[in-house]
């Protein structure tokens, strides 16, 4: 089973123990993980920067990744892809040359970014955005998918017809902009992620597995958090569509913000890889 995980609700654990929270990924099952990128000379990892320091452990520039790359290798893990930031005064222009460089030199080849667009408008900023990354990305076999969180699936009316925000992206978005599709927030929104899933199949080519406990919605966020297979997503039958996709390798992917109560994050995760291992071999 090649099953990534997503490093954003680790931070505290790698700020902890950086090298031993890594290791226990790979020993319990996971063959990927996915960082943060840090473009060259990023203010966010600058001694003076307001980004906190549990936030930076997760921020890879290209130093620390082609130092990390032989260690994971070790405990049995790749880095399959990694998260950029484009929402807060990134030059695009300057950004895609720089990506450009760090994936020829580091074989790194999928990127997510994630603009939380929730109006109309930011929806058609969002669309401009991919379509214009990925006109200069793809032909350098590199991509930059769209990860969504729970904004993204807000009810709009078009022409009198009802649709999503994501619907209406996908529909201004050339095939080649694919999602990473973060199920758990898109259950959160109360859309149907197994519609969406079929309709959308040739779209995606990543999938985050986010769980929540039953009633999540009737408590707060940070608390209504399950690991993965032990709360109410339907991850079975999401499970079952994926010989509808084509993923790239090490796309399937927990990715889970914050432990069950009185969990760890380290132990609901190794629990999550056992339960799909089990699934899925």
């Amino acid at each position: 089973m090649k099953l990534g995980c997503g490093l954003f609700g680790l931070a505290f654990d790698l700020e902890n123990n950086f090298e031993k929270t890594l290791q226990n990924l790979g020993e319990n099952g996971f063959t990927a993980v996915e960082p943060l990128y840090a473009f060259p000379n990023d203010p966010a990892l600058a001694p003076d920067s307001p980004v906190p320091s549990f936030l930076k452990t997760i921020l890879w520039d290209e130093e620390k990744v082609q130092s990390l790359l032989p260690k994971l290798k070790e405990w049995g893990l790749t880095i399959s892809s990694m998260h950029v930031d484009l929402a807060f005064g990134v030059n695009i222009d300057e950004a895609l040359p720089e990506l450009i460089s760090f994936s020829e030199k580091t074989g790194i080849r999928y990127f997510m970014t994630s603009l939380e667009f929730d109006t109309l408008e930011k929806c058609k900023s969002a669309a401009d955005l991919l379509n214009h990354a990925n006109q200069i990305l793809n032909p350098h076999n590199i991509y930059l998918g769209y990860h969504n969180h729970y904004t993204e699936f807000k009810k709009i009316i078009i022409d009198g017809t009802e649709c999503t925000l994501m619907e209406y992206f996908l529909s201004h978005t050339a095939p080649e902009v694919k999602l990473q599709l973060d199920t758990g927030w898109q259950m959160y929104s109360g859309d149907d992620v197994i519609a969406f899933i079929q309709k959308y199949a040739d779209r995606i080519f990543s999938v985050h597995l986010k769980d929540f406990v039953s009633g999540y919605d009737s408590i707060e966020k940070d608390d209504a958090f399950a690991a993965t297979g032990y709360g109410v997503l339907p991850t079975k039958e999401i499970l079952a569509e994926f010989p509808n996709l084509n993923l790239f390798e090490h796309g399937l992917m927990i990715d889970q913000d914050h432990a069950a109560k009185n969990h760890s994050l380290p132990d609901d995760l190794k629990a999550g890889a056992a339960y799909l291992k089990e699934l899925i071999g």
